[in-house]
């Protein structure tokens, strides 16, 4: 929201019939929903945090390598080497990192304008410049695979990415003869308030470093853009309506 720029939004139907979401491929290459461990790892590797601050390298492993970190913890000698095997890895760019990220929100949908064959999206749930995503915030918060909570005292609480340039998603087009059977699927669905699922992809491009002289409870930042927004009828994200293409990854 810091920063005002006008946004072009491409958008570009999609077929209604069902189909399954994109398939998974290897760690690391497709979007995924955030967790903590993984958003300090993308923050630490983009350069938002220094790996050779002894503090910020064992909660780094605590984090990301919660088991190799549980077994060492005990033993002062191990637990050194490990540390500085982390620390090498992360310094000569080794470590194998996330920069897709998506986030997921629910529309609903405004009326029909046959005219120009466009769904606005209803008043109660627009996106208007927003400038930046939350990815994680404390309420998000999980467990490890000790089962203890992955609270940090070393990275922040909360961590958000600004977008290049701020976004804003008012509807999306779609044929008229689609909108006949989505108007069908959204009754057999018992779907009257017309909720669709709207997924936001982004991509990391880096990160702003962090002041670890403050509190915790400050956010930490990774820099990015929007590629696309994708709206579907399902929570599962397995029936597509329409696609928002924004940017070129």
């Amino acid at each position: 929201m810091n920063r005002c720029f006008a946004v072009l939004l491409i958008l570009v139907s999609l077929a209604l019939p069902a189909g399954k979401a994109s398939a998974a491929v290897e760690a690391g290459e497709g979007y995924v929903q955030p967790t903590y461990p993984e958003l300090v790892q993308t923050l630490l590797m983009m350069g938002g945090a220094d790996i050779t601050n002894t503090k910020v390298a064992d909660e780094y492993g605590r984090l990301v390598y919660c088991e190799l970190f549980r077994k060492s913890f005990s033993n002062d000698v191990v637990s050194e080497k490990h540390r500085t095997e982390i620390v090498n890895r992360a310094l000569k760019k080794k470590e194998y990192f996330r920069v897709k990220y998506e986030v997921v929100g629910i529309f609903y949908l405004g009326r029909y304008d046959f005219k120009n064959e466009y769904f606005p999206i209803a008043p109660k749930a627009p996106i208007t410049n927003v400038g930046t995503v939350n990815l994680f915030s404390p309420k998000d918060f999980g467990t490890d695979c000790a089962g203890i909570g992955v609270y940090s005292s070393v990275f922040p609480m909360s961590i958000v990415m600004q977008l290049n340039e701020p976004l804003t998603i008012q509807g999306f087009r779609i044929a008229k003869e689609k909108v006949e059977k989505l108007m069908v699927r959204l009754e057999e669905a018992g779907n009257t308030d017309r909720r669709v699922y709207g997924r936001i992809r982004l991509m990391t491009t880096d990160a702003k470093g962090i002041n670890f002289t403050q509190s915790n409870a400050s956010q930490a930042v990774l820099n990015g853009k929007v590629i696309s927004v994708d709206f579907f009828i399902d929570h599962e994200l397995t029936k597509p309506i329409a696609s928002i293409r924004v940017n070129k990854e």
